[in-house]
């Protein structure tokens, strides 16, 4: 049988896509249509006779907390999402930190007689955001679905080495697993390793997964810089 679901890392598919379009930071936002176009034409491939191979793809980021001021500009990009057909939408959560090297930084421009007012108006000291429970959530589902019966093969969009033992289990109850990256992109080892088949999504493909921004990203509610601390 060919039921497939896919399991997308929207914050790996789309800092790694960029890298291999070469595109301008902050410029372009991934497109969650362009995303579903590309899986079931992966899953069309496999499965050309079966027009129910195709279940539903997971589509995997973070949301800024409710009493951020950001958070309802984001939560229309995600409602974009959440409209496209056949997608379904997980959020882990997003949290601001200021980097340790900020307070030692700022001291030693103190020690050496810099006024931080001014220095300020030359550099800006950026926080970053942390992105919490995204791979908690693609293990859960993976793990979960696959132990229902719910899909005989998986699409995986991810390269992170958390979620190996995931897709391992999902294995041990007969399902199978397509590992697709964007070309270039880093993957861990153990995942490459446990790939029923491992997919190259070539840079004329990622160009439909992305499309021009109509806002600058921080006005869009999306994250300038990103650090996963699953």
């Amino acid at each position: 049988m060919g039921r497939t679901v896919a399991f997308i890392d929207a914050g790996y598919l789309e800092a790694e896509g960029k890298k291999a379009l070469k595109a301008a930071h902050g410029e372009h936002s991934i497109d969650a249509a362009g995303v579903a176009e590309w899986i079931k034409g992966e899953v069309k491939k496999r499965f050309p006779t079966d027009q129910e191979a195709f279940l539903r793809a997971y589509w995997y980021t973070a949301a800024f907390d409710p009493s951020d001021d950001r958070f309802d500009a984001q939560r229309g990009f995600h409602g974009a999402v959440e409209s496209v057909p056949g997608i379904q939408l997980r959020l882990g959560r997003l949290v601001q930190r200021d980097p340790n090297w900020h307070v030692a930084v700022k001291a030693a421009l103190v020690k050496c007689g810099v006024d931080l007012v001014t220095f300020g108006e030359h550099y800006e000291f950026r926080p970053y955001l942390t992105q919490k429970g995204v791979d908690s959530l693609i293990v859960l589902d993976v793990v979960r679905f696959a132990e229902r019966r719910v899909y005989d093969w998986g699409i995986l969009i991810a390269g992170d080495r958390d979620l190996a033992e995931a897709v391992q289990v999902a294995q041990d109850t007969g399902a199978r697993f397509i590992v697709a990256y964007p070309k270039g992109a880093g993957m861990a080892p153990e995942l490459r390793h446990l790939a029923d088949e491992l997919v190259q999504i070539e840079p004329h493909e990622l160009k439909n997964m992305f499309r021009k921004r109509k806002v600058k990203p921080d006005e869009s509610g999306e994250p300038l810089e990103v650090v996963r601390t699953d």
